[in-house]
């Protein structure tokens, strides 16, 4: 009775509620989706967050810094193969095998292991190894006029000229020599790409003794020593890589450092410290990276069903005039982006899978390649975070304001193009000119890219004018002089006028809507509407109004039971009571 009529009334009540719901949704589909993406850009914004560990958290720049201080800073100060070896002894060893507190107070058993100088806060874990890269025997030609003046040439690294032949002092009773080739599956290397060559993994490797005790400095320093004295360096060598790992539990970060020094065929060494720092949950899950993780699949399935969504419509349009548009091309590059990003990041925990962490004392475990593709992963992060805020203008591009900015954009576009490629022209040549002028005096102009990147700089102010005219008196003056009319005059001025041109073309055929206008006349309505709805819901409304309701209600109801009363009589299904 009553209680079947109350309900019934609610019911009722209810329905033009999910009815303008539904209104609500169909009738502003890019407002829906203008939500579900900002939803989206929330959670990319936290993957990226916890891929750096944390928006404030600057621990990682200061460890860096840090490390850089104490092994970099000398380290770079190599000019030959006795500097590295002197490096070893003066440096390396003491500050990574500390023995003795600052007042000369010996270590205890628990303050051994604490590379830096203490009190310090990573922790050594496993050994620190050595690794040489050499070429073979005559991999070079020689000219045969200096032949009886040069018997035999080293040439570049490759790996079609990669020394593996061993050498050294041959013990006593064997045949071989002492430093033996390894391959980079025992290695556990990657290719590693330093300042003028890429090495693969395999070389001659040594460990030098690390585990935690009071005679580990001096073991070290012999090791060393016993490298010099058998020449280990020689000129079959190209590089030399010192990797270690240190881990500093209050962050639980992981900084994977080497020391690279090449032997290029110019002559003298080129040395530096390349650091990988990652969070060591980034690889071996725990409570908190284990929630990272499914943050990162929820954002996967969000891409997932937008990339779905993508080629539904490409189903429909069809292949060229799906890719006709510009956001068909954009939203493709911006999920393949996001595909092999996460091709990275799992791959990385696939790789981690199969070390231990922490390794067994007087064991190395190389953890250089799953961080690297941990690197790579935040590296296409970076790229692709700029390219997934930008695509917020796809879906705020029926805003009147946003919408007469990217006309402007669109506009200009077919001129920009062609000003592109007439830029390119002139920045080839220009490059090319640089190079030629300053290629074997100033660092900037060392190679093609680095000239082309040198000009890029002078554009925005960079200018070295001395070093260029100390290098040619001639040409430095003159093609800086050029090279300033060309591009900051000619160039640039070009394109503010595209812009102009464009702005003013967008002028003429639309009136523009002022961000207030948008607001009072396109956004507050809608929202009006809802609260209004709110309101109704939640009974703040006049009990008059409730009463009117509930009168609409129930005619509403009679008028259903009505209804199914004359179906229910229709024996015929005729319309007309049997």
């Amino acid at each position: 009775g009553d209680a079947g009529e109350d309900a019934g009334i609610v019911q009722a009540r209810a329905e033009p509620e999910r009815n303008f719901l539904a209104q609500l949704v169909a009738t502003n589909p890019k407002t829906i989706d203008a939500i579900f993406y900002c939803v989206f850009l929330i959670m990319f914004t936290a993957v990226a967050f916890n891929a750096q560990g944390g928006a404030t958290n600057s621990s990682s720049y200061y460890t860096s810094a840090n490390l850089r201080h104490k092994w970099e800073e000398p380290f770079l100060r190599i000019s030959d193969a006795a500097g590295w070896f002197d490096y070893m002894e003066s440096v390396f060893v003491p500050t990574t095998f500390p023995i003795a507190w600052y007042n000369g107070e010996p270590f205890g058993a628990d303050d051994l292991g604490w590379p830096g100088g203490h009190p310090e806060m990573y922790r050594l874990i496993g050994e620190v190894s050595t690794r040489q890269v050499r070429v073979a025997d005559g991999s070079c030609s020689v000219a045969t006029a200096i032949a009886g003046i040069v018997p035999v040439c080293y040439g570049s690294y490759s790996r079609n000229t990669e020394g593996k032949e061993s050498y050294g002092p041959v013990a006593e009773g064997g045949e071989q020599g002492r430093y033996q080739y390894s391959t980079a599956e025992s290695n556990g290397e990657n290719s590693f790409t330093a300042q003028v060559g890429t090495y693969y993994g395999g070389g001659f490797r040594m460990s030098i003794p690390s585990t935690p005790s009071n005679i580990t400095q001096e073991q070290a320093l012999l090791r060393v020593k016993q490298l010099r004295d058998t020449r280990w360096i020689d000129r079959q060598t190209r590089a030399v890589f010192v990797d270690f790992t240190l881990y500093n539990p209050s962050d639980d970060t992981l900084a994977i450092v080497k020391l690279s020094a090449e032997f290029p065929t110019s002559g003298g060494v080129l040395t530096r410290a390349y650091l990988r720092q990652l969070r060591a949950q980034q690889l071996w899950l725990r409570a908190e990276g284990t929630a990272h993780v499914v943050l990162e699949t929820f954002l996967l399935l969000f891409i997932l069903g937008y990339a779905g969504s993508e080629v539904r419509l490409m189903y429909r349009m069809g292949l060229t005039a799906y890719f006709g548009r510009f956001w068909g091309v954009y939203d493709w590059i911006n999920f393949l982006l996001f595909f092999v990003s996460y091709g990275f990041r799992y791959h990385a925990l696939a790789l981690a899978g199969g070390l231990p962490f922490p390794p067994t004392e007087g064991t190395f475990v190389n953890y250089e390649p799953p961080a690297f593709y941990v690197v790579q992963w935040k590296n296409l992060m970076a790229i692709n975070a700029f390219v997934t805020w930008i695509k917020i203008f796809k879906y705020l591009e029926s805003v009147p304001f946003l919408s007469h900015l990217l006309k402007v954009f669109y506009t200009a576009l077919p001129d920009t193009v062609g000003f592109l490629a007439a830029t390119i022209a002139i920045f080839v040549g220009f490059t090319l000119s640089h190079f030629l002028a300053y290629g074997d005096d100033i660092y900037a102009y060392r190679t093609l890219a680095a000239s082309f990147v040198t000009l890029y700089r002078q554009l925005l102010g960079d200018f070295d004018v001395q070093s260029m005219e100390d290098s040619n008196r001639v040409l430095g003056p003159a093609f800086f002089v050029l090279w300033t009319l060309v591009s900051t005059i000619l160039l640039l001025n070009i394109f503010i006028a595209i812009v102009i041109d464009s702005y003013e073309k967008v002028r003429q055929q639309v009136d523009r809507v002022t961000f207030a206008a948008f607001v009072r006349e396109s956004a507050l309505p809608p929202l009006q509407e809802v609260y209004k709805k709110i309101q109704k819901l939640t009974g703040d409304d006049d009990d008059e109004e409730e009463e009117e309701e509930d009168v609409n209600a129930k005619q509403i109801l009679a008028g259903s039971a009505v209804a199914e009363f004359h179906r229910g009589d229709d024996g015929g299904k005729d319309g007309y009571l049997a």
